[in-house]
């Protein structure tokens, strides 16, 4: 019984050895690795330098310039639409959405805006006043005419007399 225990044991660290020898050469291989891409991360940094470098401070100049006035032609665009919108009394909604480039045709987008709007509002009002449409408008939301579920469609409000519905009701 002895024997048995013995080569068992024998056996089991024998398996452990080589699961030890064999994360150890696991591990090495890792290691490798990282150098490696650690090598070519370097390479690549230096190369990179280097095409920067290979620009003259006029062409690293030019672009900036070029970035630089693209950012300000961008910001007179903003303002001239922001100062037309005021102009004509548009929200900073409607003015973000005018189309043009020169200041006259931003002021001729603005007023086909207004026309198209207006058209609008005016559609909305059919079949009620124009003091009541022009409230609506004025108001920036739609005014709800609310009636009550048991109201018939026809009726605008009549006061009905309970006693009389009451008297008219057959009794047997």
């Amino acid at each position: 019984m002895a024997d048995e225990n013995d080569t068992t044991v024998t056996v089991d660290e024998d398996k452990d050895a080589g699961a030890k020898k064999a994360l150890q050469a696991e591990r090495e291989k890792a290691r490798k690795a990282e150098a490696e891409a650690k090598a070519a991360r370097d390479e690549l940094a230096k190369l990179k330098a280097d095409l920067e470098g290979g620009k003259t401070d006029a062409e690293r100049m030019a672009v900036k310039v070029a970035e630089l006035e693209q950012r300000a032609n961008d910001a007179d665009a903003r303002a001239l639409r922001a100062e037309v919108a005021a102009e004509k009394g548009l929200s900073k909604w409607a003015a973000a959405r005018l189309q043009g480039s020169t200041k006259e045709e931003l002021e001729a987008d603005a007023d086909a805006f207004l026309a198209e709007h207006k058209t609008a509002a005016d559609g909305e009002g059919e079949g009620q006043s124009s003091s009541t449409a022009t409230t609506r408008q004025a108001a920036g939301r739609p005014r709800e005419n609310l009636r009550p579920g048991a109201t018939p469609p026809g009726d605008t409000g009549t006061q009905y007399d309970s006693a009389k519905i009451l008297a008219d009701i057959p009794r047997g």
